[in-house]
């Protein structure tokens, strides 16, 4: 039986720590070929070399993708020097607490530039290649807070929501082509370095578990193999989305009083 990962060529976002890390490390682990960005060249370095243990062949470049100008000659570089990019990992993102009234319009703007306009400005450049190819698959990071429009967290639930617009948009745009689109709606997650558990944590029905950001990363490659569109962490989070989905303003107040609260601090 032929292993899914094996040779094929993934490029990996905001790869230097947390959720990305956990992803090139299992995607190496499983036998891809892994190109890892990120900015900090010092973490990033040690996930390379882990990567490396698992695959010789495996890459990273130091790239800041809030500098959208910048990532068509970047995704041209990775092609070129990983041979080619058979998978998108958009995983790169930041998120500032900050009130939407008061948040200061640079740090609005610099949310949106790094959690929407880079991972869709990056999509568009390795998408021709994939087209010609007829073969490849791109994944979105989003939020839950894209889902439940947390406040504290505006600016940043609001590029998380574009995000998760724009994909699933491409999805449909995209139906037959041969290039598959996915989006993922963590909740919390432990990013505690070494933090790890078993896959069944993905299965919780608690919803305030941080799950730990190994156990996603395994639900992640299994979500691009089945070729699902959706996948949340933890998974019972897609009932909540639906149920929210029936009474809007109710789920706005409730998460109005925990924000008075101070429960989403």
């Amino acid at each position: 039986m032929a292993e899914p990962w094996q040779g094929k060529r993934v490029l990996v976002t905001g790869a230097s720590s947390g959720i990305g890390a956990a992803v090139a490390r299992e995607l190496a682990r499983a036998g891809a070929t892994v190109g890892l960005c990120a900015r900090r060249t010092d973490l990033l370095a040690g996930v390379l070399d882990d990567c490396r243990r698992s695959v010789p062949a495996c890459r990273s470049w130091r790239v800041d993708l809030s500098d959208t100008a910048g990532l068509a000659g970047f995704a041209r570089r990775v092609e070129d020097e990983l041979g080619g990019i058979d998978v998108l990992v958009n995983n790169a993102g930041l998120s500032l607490h900050g009130a939407g009234a008061t948040m200061s319009w640079e740090d609005v703007e610099y949310l949106t530039r790094l959690n929407y306009l880079a991972p869709v400005r990056l999509t568009q450049a390795v998408l021709p290649a994939m087209l010609s190819r007829g073969a490849g698959q791109v994944l979105a990071v989003s939020s839950m807070a894209a889902r439940l429009s947390t406040p504290g967290e505006a600016a940043y639930a609001a590029a998380k929501a574009a995000l998760a617009t724009f994909f699933e948009a491409l999805a449909a745009e995209l139906e037959g082509s041969g290039v598959g689109v996915h989006l993922v709606y963590p909740a919390l997650v432990d990013l505690t370095p070494g933090a790890d558990g078993d896959d069944a944590l993905a299965d919780t029905e608690d919803g305030t578990l941080r799950v730990p950001a190994p156990v996603l990363a395994r639900a992640m490659l299994a979500q691009l193999e089945a070729g699902a569109l959706e996948l949340y962490m933890p998974r019972v989070m897609a009932g909540i989305v639906t149920h929210r989905a029936r009474d809007v303003p109710a789920s706005v107040s409730f998460m109005g009083e925990l924000y008075r609260a101070g429960a989403l601090d």
